[in-house]
Formats: C-alpha cells, sequence, structure tokens
C-alpha cells in the first residue's frame, strides 16, 4: 500500500497548478505508461505497445501514422511477422536507450518499401541471431545494445479497410514463463515515464521554437532521434479570431509530406478523426495551405479548433533538396475563397479512422 501511495503523491505533485487540459494531459500519460508497464516491459516476452495514437496523445503523434514499440534485448533474437493491410509504408527502427526516459538513439532503420513491402504484402522479419541460410523473408542485425524496437505503420489515402498487423515474438527464450509481478518496480516505471514525460514536453515546444517570431516556420531539418529519413520544421501559430496564415509551400521533390496542427504546450494533436486538423500529399489538393478558426472556403484549410495558439509542424520524406515555407498573415475577409462542403473528407476520416483503430 505505501508504494501505491508515493505513486499516487507523485502523480498529485505534477497536477498542482495545471488547468483542466494539463490534467486531461497528465490522466492521459498515467493511463500510458501505467499500461506499459504494467504488460510490456519483458524483453524476454515482447509484444508491441501502441504507444500514441488517438488515446494515448503525447509527443506530437503524426496523424498518418500508428506508432508502436516492443522492448527487445541486443542478445535475443525474434521474429516480425504480420500484414500490411492497406498500409502503405513503414518504418522499422532498431533503437538504444529507453522507450520513453533517458533518450533512444537510433541504431537501425528500414522502411517496408526498401524491404520490397506494399499493400497486402505478408511481413516475415527476423531481428538478431545469425544470418538465415535461407527461406523467406528478411533478417536484421541486432545492435547488441538494443532495447526496442519502433515500428510506424503509414496510411496516406485514409480509405477504410484493414490496417497493417505486427506480431513479434521472442525465438531463443520459449517456455520461460514470465517472472513474478513485481509491484514495487512497475509503479516506479509508469512515475519515471510519466514525470519525465511532463518535464519533457512541457517544455518541448518553447525549447524547439526559441526566439522565432510567432506565425514563422523554422527552416526544415533532421532531428537526430526522428524519423532519418525525414525533415521537419515548425511554427508557434497565434491568430486573431478574423485572421488567417497562409503557408505556401514548395515540397522541392518529396515523396511524401504532411502538415498538422497540435496544441500548446502538450504537443498533442487536434482532433484529426473529426475536423480538420492535418493534410497530406494525398490528401490536399494544389495551393497554398490556410490556417485559420473559422472555415474560410476553398481547399486545403487547417482548423486551430479556435484556440489562440497552436503549433504546426511540416515533415517531408526524401526531399532531393530543402523545401522552402513561407507564410503570411491575412485578413480572413480578403481571402474570398468559395464556400467548400466538408462534409465528404470529414466522413472519409472517420471512416478511416474507425478502420485503422478498431481494435
Amino acid at each position: 500500500m505505501s508504494d501505491w501511495r508515493e505513486f499516487c503523491d507523485r502523480m498529485a505533485a505534477l497536477g498542482e497548478g495545471l488547468d483542466d487540459e494539463g490534467v486531461a494531459h497528465l490522466a492521459n500519460q498515467v493511463a500510458c505508461w501505467l499500461t506499459y508497464a504494467i504488460g510490456y516491459t519483458d524483453p524476454r516476452h515482447p509484444a508491441f505497445f501502441r504507444s500514441s495514437d488517438p488515446v494515448y496523445q503525447w509527443g506530437g503523434p503524426n496523424a498518418d501514422q500508428v506508432a508502436r514499440r516492443a522492448r527487445i534485448e541486443g542478445s535475443g533474437v525474434y521474429r516480425i511477422s504480420g500484414h500490411m493491410g492497406t498500409c502503405e509504408e513503414f518504418i522499422l527502427q532498431i533503437k538504444l536507450g529507453q522507450a520513453q526516459s533517458g533518450g533512444a538513439g537510433v541504431a537501425l532503420e528500414v522502411t517496408a518499401s526498401s524491404l520490397g513491402l506494399g499493400p497486402g504484402d505478408d511481413i516475415h522479419i527476423l531481428l538478431g541471431g545469425p544470418p538465415p541460410a535461407g527461406g523467406k523473408g528478411h533478417w536484421l542485425e541486432l545492435d547488441p545494445e538494443a532495447t526496442f524496437v519502433h515500428i510506424r505503420d503509414y496510411y496516406f489515402n485514409w480509405q477504410p479497410g484493414e490496417p497493417a498487423t505486427f506480431v513479434i515474438e521472442r525465438l531463443d527464450t520459449v517456455g520461460d514463463p514470465k517472472p513474478n509481478l513485481d509491484v514495487a518496480a512497475l509503479l516506479e516505471t509508469a512515475a519515471n515515464e510519466v514525470e519525465h514525460s511532463d518535464r519533457f514536453w512541457s517544455g518541448y515546444q518553447e525549447r524547439m521554437l526559441g526566439d522565432q517570431p510567432p506565425n514563422t516556420f523554422l527552416a526544415p531539418a533532421g532531428m537526430a532521434r526522428g524519423v532519418q529519413s525525414v525533415l521537419y520544421s515548425h511554427a508557434g501559430v497565434a491568430l486573431h479570431p478574423d485572421d488567417a496564415l497562409v503557408v505556401d509551400i514548395d515540397h522541392r521533390g518529396a515523396r511524401t509530406w504532411d502538415i498538422q496542427l497540435y496544441n500548446r504546450p502538450w504537443y498533442e494533436a487536434l482532433d484529426f478523426s473529426n475536423r480538420l486538423t492535418c493534410l497530406n500529399h494525398a490528401l490536399a489538393e494544389p495551393g497554398p495551405i490556410v490556417i485559420a478558426a473559422s472555415d474560410p472556403g476553398g481547399p486545403n484549410w487547417l482548423d486551430t479548433e479556435g484556440r489562440e495558439a497552436v503549433l504546426c509542424t511540416i515533415r517531408w520524406w526524401d526531399a532531393p533538396a530543402t523545401p522552402e515555407v513561407r507564410a503570411r498573415v491575412v485578413p480572413l475577409a480578403d481571402l474570398d475563397l468559395p464556400p467548400v462542403d466538408r462534409h465528404d473528407d470529414l466522413r472519409r476520416r472517420t471512416a478511416h479512422m474507425a478502420w485503422r483503430y478498431r481494435t
């Protein structure tokens, strides 16, 4: 009981002084990391934990992807099986460090397309051990310091249909019983993850944007611990209700890109299932992106949900040259855009999300 009391006291200390959105974020983190600590920390009996989705919100989740991770050991041998379903691409990373706290360096990164996989294909990937003499599938070497495998599966066309399935098994510990539950260790793991998340993400946007003026974008750049083939650009957006931010982007031949809005300071995604808060290369129409609190008409509107301030993040994959972003604040009345019926777009989003997160 004392361990539980200590856990509750630590969570209560984090909640002091938070507004309603901050308390909701804290409750979300408690639910997320208690679930992780209860069932997903044993590299001898691994399972994929969906660590960021419409329920678990932290760290700037990408609306086009599902993120999942499983604890592993660099000395182990693992098999990842499954089916691509409607998934158009995935990124598999072998990471070093902890799943949330303490950083996570990237030891290896591969994509579905680099493995010759596409929608509808079966997945057979062997991690660690000696290279197999033959047989189907792919083999990936494990760094001796590897601690988890991270998979992001992507859906760009947002169609209703079966998403990807990923199953992980450890092959060199078959039959080993699970250890007895250590409640104290479980609660300590969860508390550490929540505390680190609170400290890290509450100040992340301020550290990232620095003294960048509002409504302007940082120069596109990579992130050491993000997806290695992706460039990112961010802007703190702060608009009056009658203004819009018009964003013109030269994608410089990037094969895929997306743009998305987040709350401040917690870096949670705005509602991308029921509102128009994100776009990508498959969903957008040619022309600028228009960010505003109310519908300006025309294509490519991003809805701020009426918030005074949001974060806008743009991502590009495999851009042959560095993209360019220009943004300008204009009165909504000056845009003079034709009214647009958003119903079909919203119905497409909700139907796709129901399938993507069906369980």
